[in-house]
């Protein structure tokens, strides 16, 4: 009896047709720590201090995830990736209620053509220029005002089709289009945008472009919130930035590259963010309205020792809105000190100063704080990330 036994299961694995090898791995990163700002405001505009605040997802925002591939032969395969964003400290989902919020998209890769995707990404700024700037290398609190061109990736785009070439000798190429799905207006609540990357040795430059209709509309989980009427529902929830209406449309141009030599590694970034039909005081849209800021940022990277990393940048960011006929001005110097404990968990201090001109200060709106109640601003934070 052993005996058929054995030879019926021989016999059924024998007939089992050969898979095609696949993979799916899951992992994770949790990010949190202790954030304090000194100058802060109440709703109705008036100075109330100091904010002590436990914060996650700083130096990069905590997550898990699950992403994988199927070998389809002759150098194609499929790939997927699932991203989900959580706050540690209350549990909470992040990107607005999201179940996978930061990432979620199939495709297809192939060695020779190149890699297709749809579903919720990142835009071609965030893929290409995002790692020029220091915010790219150490997070969120070290943004360009209130994430102003989206270089930390703030909101990710829904409804997406992507395409990144191969590598022709270090370059790739990326286009991007992000489908509206409103009936009788295909291109209402659409994005479409582009990029273009190059690696060499120690040498990395990175460019990206793209241009979203109706910005509050699509981007909800990012720097657009939809607040109440009396409430300023635009880019910044704060109104920082002189306008506080809904833009008809949102361009960004982000250009930048990266520089290492030794222990050192060095950066630049320029990017122009530009918002038509931007009302003041208004949850409308004002035609003919523009508000344009532009920022230019020089930072480095210093490894004292194979576990110590010391960085320091600066950026300096200039606008105009015609709503207000204001011109807006941000000086912000970032700091940190890395300290790794073992390859997968390290603890890090970092400091931010903040000057304004024509405006009040008002470090990026994913810190604790308000906006300052004067032209200056000064966030310190102390934290632990561990990566699984």
């Amino acid at each position: 009896m052993k005996k058929s036994l054995i030879a019926f299961a021989l016999t059924g694995a024998a007939a089992t047709p050969a898979f095609a090898q696949s993979s799916v791995t899951l992992y994770g990163l949790i990010d949190t720590g202790l954030t304090y700002v000194n100058n802060n405001t109440n709703s109705s505009g008036r100075g109330v201090g100091a904010v002590w605040a436990m914060q996650s997802g700083v130096v990069q925002g905590s997550r898990w995830g699950l992403k994988g591939s199927e070998d389809l032969g002759g150098g194609t395969k499929v790939i997927f990736q699932l991203e989900n964003g959580f706050d540690v400290n209350s549990g909470k989902l992040g990107q607005a209620g999201r179940e996978f919020g930061r990432q979620a998209y199939i495709g297809l890769a192939n060695d020779t053509y190149g890699t297709l995707t749809l579903g919720r990404q990142y835009d071609p700024v965030a893929d290409n220029a995002q790692a020029t700037t220091f915010n790219g290398q150490w997070g969120a609190l070290f943004s360009h005002p209130s994430d102003i061109d989206n270089t930390d990736n703030g909101f990710r785009v829904n409804n997406s089709l992507k395409y990144v070439s191969p590598s022709f000798n270090g370059l790739r190429a990326e286009g991007f289009y992000a489908f509206g799905g409103q009936a009788g207006q295909f291109g209402r609540d659409s994005t479409i945008g582009a990029g273009l990357n190059y690696a060499a040795g120690p040498l990395y430059l990175g460019a990206g472009y793209f241009f979203a209709k109706t910005p509050r509309e699509q981007f909800s989980d990012g720097n657009f919130t939809t607040n109440a009427p009396g409430t300023p529902p635009g880019v910044s929830t704060t109104g920082a930035f002189g306008f506080v209406g809904t833009p008809s449309s949102m361009q960004v141009i982000s250009a930048g590259g990266t520089y290492s030599f030794g222990p050192v590694l060095v950066g630049a970034n320029w990017s122009n963010a530009r918002f038509e039909n931007a009302g003041a005081g208004t949850i409308e849209s004002v035609a003919g309205n523009t508000a344009t800021f532009d920022t230019a940022e020089l930072w480095g990277q210093y490894k004292l020792t194979p576990a110590a990393t010391l960085g320091l940048g600066y950026s300096f960011t200039w606008g105009k809105v015609d709503a207000t006929d204001k011109q807006p001005k941000w000086g912000q110097l970032n700091a940190i000190a890395d300290y790794s404990l073992s390859k997968r968990t390290d603890v890090y201090v970092m400091g931010v100063y903040q000057h304004a001109i024509h405006t009040n200060a008002d470090i990026y709106d994913g810190n604790p704080g308000t906006q300052s109640s004067t032209r200056n601003q000064v966030l310190a934070r102390i934290g632990i990330r561990h990566k699984f």
